[in-house]
């Protein structure tokens, strides 16, 4: 059974996975694959070889592992290799493969024309924000932590 795990880098701010999560979700229901499923490289958790092991245990034998990313920089050519190799390692009798980056494809005209039709001021950035802090975690790194929008238990100093 073929599973997909959509590979992203992670991000210290709260929410940031939210469009990788939505990814995956639509691509279960469309049926792209019996098992789809999300990994992060830093910050967000679960990392590749805890995924791998998760898709293994579900009755993956071949995994596609899918790079959400637009070039093959140092993520991609570098420290992706590095996970796969542990993941491997960790779950020998299942294949992985790498897919390669989005990199170009027709419909990121369209994406991007419909991402520019929402064009606003940064100070609209500020409404994006308070999403964010709306599914906070207890992560200090995050840049939201402690401020009025995050939602997480926080005790601030007084």
């Amino acid at each position: 059974m073929q599973a997909i795990i959509l590979f992203s880098h992670g991000s210290v701010l709260c929410g940031a996975d939210r469009n990788l999560m939505e990814l995956a979700a639509t691509m279960r229901a469309r049926g792209d694959a019996p098992i789809v499923e999300v990994a992060f490289l830093n910050y967000l958790q679960p990392d590749l070889s805890a995924t791998a092991a998760r898709c293994s245990a579900l009755g993956a034998t071949r995994i596609v592992i899918a790079p959400y990313f637009l070039i093959a920089g140092k993520f991609v050519t570098e420290d992706l290799p590095e996970a796969v190799a542990r993941a491997k390692q960790e779950n020998p009798s299942v294949v992985m493969v790498t897919a390669n980056v989005i990199g170009f494809h027709s419909a990121m005209v369209d994406a991007v024309i419909e991402a520019m039709e929402t064009a606003r001021p940064p100070s609209a950035w500020s409404e994006r924000l308070d999403e964010a802090g709306s599914v906070c975690r207890e992560e200090p790194r995050c840049p939201l932590y402690g401020s009025e929008v995050c939602k997480a238990h926080v005790e601030v100093p007084a």
